[in-house]
């Protein structure tokens, strides 16, 4: 389906993406389809690798949720600098109101949202749940409804025979936070990157 109106489209490239050779090729690819020639992307990236390694930290030394989630917070404003460097023509930025300036500049803005979490969405009247039954997809369901996003794209490791995100979430595919997060979110695909050629699954 390719966008037709200037609403923005936010694309989460899976943490587990990150630790893949052929990403940065598979990537290019998709950003240049026609399903997103004239749209204004928003990429956020998940916390891979750096998440994992915040994980360990919890486990071995029983921080709290709060704070394990606020340093994977922070794993993911990492994974935006290093997707920044796979994905040409990109710029990191750290706040919505930095995203009209790189797209003037036509760029392909990469949010850290730490800061949109923790002074936005933390400030809202229905905060995502500071724990990691949050994950980034929940993360970047929350910033595709802030912006009124047209469309929510979340690039993945594997397919899913999900047709519904309730149902995307009760087998894993997606958090548990998800459906809530998406609230008021129109279109939701689920892509597998490493399989190309392979529709998007709409999840209604």
């Amino acid at each position: 389906m390719r966008e037709s109106d200037e609403r923005p489209v936010v694309v989460k490239v899976g943490g587990s993406l990150l630790r893949w050779d052929g990403l940065r090729g598979r990537l290019a690819d998709f950003l240049r389809s026609d399903e997103l020639r004239d749209a204004r992307p928003v990429l956020i990236a998940g916390g891979g690798p750096v998440a994992d390694a915040v994980r360990g930290l919890y486990a071995t030394y029983a921080l709290g949720e709060e704070a394990g989630h606020r340093l994977a917070l922070r794993a993911m404003d990492v994974t935006a600098h290093a997707l920044a460097a796979l994905v040409d023509g990109s710029r990191v930025v750290e706040t919505i109101a930095d995203l009209p300036h790189a797209w003037a500049r036509g760029l392909r803005p990469i949010l850290a949202p730490r800061r949109f979490l923790e002074e936005v969405d933390e400030r809202g009247s229905d905060p995502l749940p500071l724990s990691w039954s949050t994950t980034s997809d929940s993360i970047a369901a929350r910033v595709a409804v802030h912006l009124g996003a047209g469309r929510l794209v979340l690039l993945k490791s594997e397919s899913t025979t999900a047709r519904s995100r309730r149902e995307a979430a009760e087998i894993g595919h997606v958090d548990p936070v998800f459906v809530r997060a998406c609230d008021g979110l129109r279109h939701v695909d689920s892509v597998d990157l490493r399989a190309p050629g392979t529709p998007a699954v709409r999840l209604d």
